[in-house]
Formats: C-alpha cells, sequence, structure tokens
C-alpha cells in the first residue's frame, strides 16, 4: 500500500481538531458530504485505479507480473502458482507464460476494477478541486500547523493559486519554504487546517457520525473570522425586500463556473434569518445543477 493510501485509511493518525481548527482530511470529508450527500461513501480519497494492460500479452515486466498475479488471485480455476518471495524483490524479473484466454481475462480483471472505483476517485477529485477554489476565493480559510503542534498559521489564499498543488491531498500537509514543491511530506512539511466556521459555512453544516466526518463540525460554536469578502451577519431575518439581492450577491461571489448545491444555498441564506422553503423558491430564479455536478453558468 502506498503512503496516500495509508494515511487515508488511518484516521486514528490524523492530527486532532479544536474548537477553531479541523483537519484538512476531516474537511475532505465534510465537503464531500455536502457535495454529495449520501453518494459521499467515505472511501473516495483511498480508491485507486489500476494501470491499464495493454491487448497484446507481455512475458515480462510489470504488467507482465501484475497480469499474473490477478489471475492467481481472481481466477484459481487458471492454477497459477503464487510468486515467490525471492521474485519479487531479488534476481531477474520473472518471466510468465500467458495463453489468450488468460491474457484477456488479466485485461478484463483491471477494467473492471477500474469501471467500479472511477466513480468515487471522480467525487474526490471534485472535491479537492472545490477546496482549493474555495481557499483561492478566500471563502474556506486555511492554516497550517507543525506536526508536534502549537497554533496554526494562517496560509495567504495566494499559495492556493496554482496548477501543481493537487499533492496536497495525498497526506494533508504543505512545506511553507516551498509551497509549491511537488513533494507531499518529509522535513518542513506541515499539516493543514481549514477555520470550523469557514468550513460550517461552505459545507452547510454537514454532520455524520461516522469519525471521518466529524460531527463537531456542524454542531460546535466557532471563534475564527468569516472569510474576508464575506458581510457581518445580521441576528434577524434580512427584509423582504433585500432577500433576493442577498441571494443574488451570495451566487455572484461564487468561484467562476460554480453553481451552489441546494444545500450550501440553504446554509448561506439561514445566516441570514431566511429559511429553507424561501430559499427553494429563490433558487427558482438562478441556475441550478443536480448535486455533485458541476456546469458553467
Amino acid at each position: 500500500m502506498n503512503v496516500r493510501l495509508k494515511f487515508w485509511n488511518n484516521s486514528i493518525g490524523w492530527p486532532r481538531d479544536n474548537s477553531s481548527y479541523v483537519f484538512l482530511a476531516r474537511a475532505v470529508h465534510a465537503i464531500g458530504k455536502s457535495m454529495f450527500g449520501a453518494e459521499w461513501a467515505g472511501d473516495e480519497p483511498s480508491l485507486e485505479l489500476m494501470q491499464e494492460l495493454p491487448l497484446i500479452p507481455e512475458r515480462s515486466g510489470w504488467r507482465a507480473s501484475l497480469a499474473h498475479d490477478l489471475l492467481v488471485k481472481h481466477h484459481p480455476e487458471f492454477k497459477r502458482q503464487p510468486r515467490k518471495s525471492s521474485q519479487r524483490s531479488f534476481g531477474s524479473p520473472p518471466s510468465f507464460e500467458f495463453t489468450g484466454k488468460e491474457w484477456i481475462t488479466a485485461v478484463m480483471i483491471v477494467k473492471k476494477h477500474n469501471e467500479q472505483k472511477m466513480p468515487g476517485v471522480r467525487r474526490f477529485f471534485e472535491v479537492r478541486d472545490r477546496i482549493i477554489q474555495l481557499a483561492e476565493a478566500g471563502f474556506l480559510i486555511t492554516a497550517i500547523r507543525e506536526e508536534a503542534g502549537g497554533d496554526p498559521t494562517p496560509i495567504p489564499r495566494h499559495w492556493w493559486h496554482s496548477e501543481r498543488i493537487r499533492n496536497r491531498f495525498d497526506y494533508c500537509q504543505l512545506n511553507p519554504d516551498d509551497p509549491y514543491g511537488l513533494g507531499f511530506a518529509g522535513d518542513g512539511y506541515q499539516w493543514i487546517f481549514v477555520t470550523r466556521e469557514s468550513l460550517m459555512s461552505c459545507a452547510g453544516g454537514v454532520s455524520s457520525d461516522d469519525e471521518q466526518h466529524p460531527k463537531s463540525v456542524a454542531t460546535t460554536p466557532a471563534s475564527e473570522p468569516s472569510p474576508p469578502d464575506d458581510q457581518a451577519k445580521p441576528q434577524r431575518r434580512l427584509a423582504e425586500a433585500k432577500i433576493e439581492p442577498e441571494f443574488k450577491r451570495w451566487r455572484e461571489q461564487q468561484p467562476e463556473g460554480y453553481l451552489p448545491t441546494e444545500a450550501e444555498d440553504i446554509a448561506h441564506m439561514k445566516q441570514q434569518g431566511v429559511g429553507r422553503d424561501a430559499v427553494r423558491e429563490l433558487r427558482k430564479k438562478f441556475p441550478t445543477r443536480e448535486r455533485g455536478q458541476k456546469k458553467s453558468c
């Protein structure tokens, strides 16, 4: 298992949240639930696709080894013997013989595996890209904390304006001395957090009993400031004449091409004292999208 998968499969080892900050990995699950609802299974970040096999059989190399191992695991009727440990680690690369049927069977195993995993992989990619958009726009407030502990330090918004930062989601760390580097962990790297209040705003107050979707995201009072572009939230319901203009303002401040989900619209307007039914009526006047799907306005 590679380092990324080991990290996402071991939430017990993640750094703790506090009353003001939520670890990025848990924020991924909260945003995932907000975007996809029950469709978000929770295993999306730890899914992995296999490298596809060519249609023409190979006798040696990693593709041949993969095909052999898959047949051993999934098709005992071919009576292929597991590779010895010495074949995996030492000496010359092993050589294999495959019948046409055996090789095509291995090809189909890989194809079926990838078809089954691809929807979850895509959901994770959408959540990852959405978090980057929100952080760059200043709606999701992020910070870093040394592995040993201490108070988180705010991350500048422009650190999220890059095409080469998706590696931050491999281990939920970045190096403040090299914020656009291609590494993902090691000396100098620090944990990434988001403020609880900004996460509540962006995730629409999503909660779950699953430890990966911390209920505290929705239930613990927040103390961190709202995004810099956000206005002060009135305690009472907006005047009727101001409700639609406020909803229009909220929609126009979204990153270009992004349409909020119903849950996101409701969560924002709730802070203005506007109820769910009123928001649903407002949404009829504005572009909408299916849950979890993006499309241009």
